[in-house]
């Protein structure tokens, strides 16, 4: 049996993934969640696809908030995204070539610092 994770590396990634990806690790955390908003949108019968998009949405904008100088709304943001990202069975894979685990870890000790650079988003392309 192939795992979901498994599958989604061996079809393209959407375009509109990658842009968000590229806008994210580049600080624009606006635009990246207008890039993923439409993914989350459709992805209703995807349960780990819509947790993974809702989970990017709410750490870019945690980000933003961040940015901006409300520290405990970005904490609440991103401690929500963090647990949309906790929901999706990888199996050990990446999903859509980023390592879950991995960057839900970095991103929970950037979202408990009061200092320090968000962690970028690695996609295995």
């Amino acid at each position: 049996m192939v795992s979901t994770a498994s599958r989604e590396l061996s079809q393209p990634f959407d375009p509109e993934y990658l842009r968000g990806v590229d806008l994210y690790n580049r600080g624009a955390f606006w635009e990246a969640h207008e890039a993923w908003e439409g993914l989350w949108r459709r992805a209703q019968d995807d349960l780990d696809r819509r947790a993974f998009y809702h989970g990017l949405i709410q750490c870019a904008a945690a980000c933003l908030k961040r940015e901006r100088g409300d520290s405990e709304a970005s904490r609440r943001l991103a401690l929500r995204g963090l647990a949309h990202l906790a929901r999706i069975r990888t199996g050990g894979d990446a999903y859509l070539g980023l390592d879950v685990p991995r960057f839900s870890a970095r991103f929970r000790a950037y979202a408990c610092a009061d200092a320090g650079e968000y962690p970028l988003l690695e996609v295995a392309r």
